[in-house]
């Protein structure tokens, strides 16, 4: 069952390497100034589908083949 979390988020397991990039562009952004505070995942990952280039990287994905998904998944 996914439980919602109490600011309406979702629960849910990620890729160590996709949580490592977000931390990556929380801290970069508390470096260069953009944010005073630390930018929680879950608005990281709102701004990653509203992206302009996220159509493409979600049809990238559908339109893999399993090779793919095995061999990048990891």
């Amino acid at each position: 069952m996914i439980e919602k979390t109490s600011n309406g988020g979702l629960q849910a397991r990620i890729g160590s390497r996709f949580k490592a990039a977000i931390d990556e562009i929380i801290d970069k952004r508390l470096q260069n100034g953009k944010s005073k505070d630390r930018v929680s995942i879950e608005k990281i990952t709102h701004m990653i589908v509203r992206h302009k280039l996220w159509k493409d990287i979600s049809q990238d994905i559908i339109i893999a083949t399993e090779e793919d998904i095995n061999r990048y998944g990891k």
